[in-house]
């Protein structure tokens, strides 16, 4: 059983704001292909849940995105290695969900849809970084590393 101990590292706050977002982005995104599967069924009202979702993503994105760079920036500082890959994926994030918006505002549905799809894949990837690159390392790392070779 992992019991915390006071060499093990606390994990940062951007860690946990990070992890948050990235589930609530996926989830949201999943939500997203949901409402607009029901809208094209029939059920028009489905339309504005769709839109407000949508508005819900690009602040949870933005909020991603200056998490990330915190993140980062926070890593630098404490001496442990340090990845773009967050930062630019976030950003990514940002800008398809805010390129989301303009097309379905402007009722362009064959780009808005493709790019919804790739989105949700890009969200997923995103929530694999976050779990697999953003955690606190051990306390013996340099330890471990000197007995490997």
């Amino acid at each position: 059983m992992f019991m915390l101990t006071e060499e093990t590292p606390a994990v940062p706050w951007t860690t946990w704001v990070l992890r948050v977002t990235a589930t609530l982005f996926l989830l949201m995104t999943l939500a997203q292909g949901l409402s607009a599967g029901l809208f094209v069924t029939g059920d028009v009202d489905l339309l504005t849940v769709h839109s407000a979702i949508g508005g819900i993503l690009s602040v949870v994105a933005l909020v991603q995105l200056v998490v990330a760079v915190l993140e980062r920036r926070t890593r630098r500082r404490a001496g442990r290695p340090t990845s773009w890959q967050l930062s630019a994926l976030s950003m990514l994030v940002l800008l398809m969900t805010v390129g989301q918006i303009g097309l379905g505002m402007a009722r362009v549905v064959a780009p808005h849809v493709f790019i919804g799809v790739t989105t949700a894949a890009l969200a997923m990837l995103v929530l694999l970084v976050v779990l697999t690159d953003a955690r606190p390392a051990p306390a013996d790392a340099p330890a471990l590393a000197g007995e490997a070779r």
